[in-house]
């Protein structure tokens, strides 16, 4: 399990580069205000973010034995 849960970290934190880098290249694609849709971009970027964090930190949760 923990080779495991490490694959997906370094694959999580892959794929978060590439959320944010793609996010960083639309909203300075323009000069003016983001639209709707850039901000929608951002927000689903750090959203992604943040589920990926929760999910590693619940997976080192240990398990109660009982």
């Amino acid at each position: 399990m923990k080779k495991d849960v490490h694959i997906f970290e370094e694959k999580a934190r892959e794929f978060i580069s590439l959320t944010l880098a793609i996010c960083e290249q639309e909203l300075s694609a323009v000069k003016t205000q983001p639209t709707p849709p850039q901000k929608a971009l951002a927000a689903a970027a750090l959203s992604v973010q943040e589920s990926v964090k929760t999910f590693l930190a619940v997976t080192n949760i240990p398990e109660e034995t009982d």
